[in-house]
């Protein structure tokens, strides 16, 4: 047995890391052209999207997606509030003053 430490260094890299290439089943997507075309794509703004997120979270019983939901929006509050920049203040050197004042 090679000593690979628990890394697949050999064969055809997949980028799973050792596991099989799993592929999707192209009949549960629904990919019409209705969908994939420009005119109907419509993206929200960025507000509109956070409220979006605000009802999801407020509407979702699962705890994993209300933990994500809660995440992203804490992130969204963090980036709103200002930041609070405090003047740079002179740490107290009593050693250094004295030396100035004999200099």
């Amino acid at each position: 047995m090679a000593n690979n430490h628990g890394l697949r260094t050999t064969g055809r890299p997949t980028g799973n890391f050792g596991r099989n290439k799993i592929q999707a089943k192209r009949e549960t997507l629904d990919l019409t052209k209705e969908i994939l075309n420009r005119d109907n794509l419509r993206i929200p703004h960025r507000d509109e999207a956070f409220t979006r997120l605000e009802i999801a979270y407020h509407k979702t019983t699962d705890p994993k997606l209300r933990a994500f939901l809660a995440e992203q929006l804490a992130k969204r509050r963090a980036t709103l509030q200002p930041t609070v920049v405090t003047p740079m203040q002179r740490m107290p050197a009593p050693h250094w003053d004295r030396i100035k004042a004999v200099r």
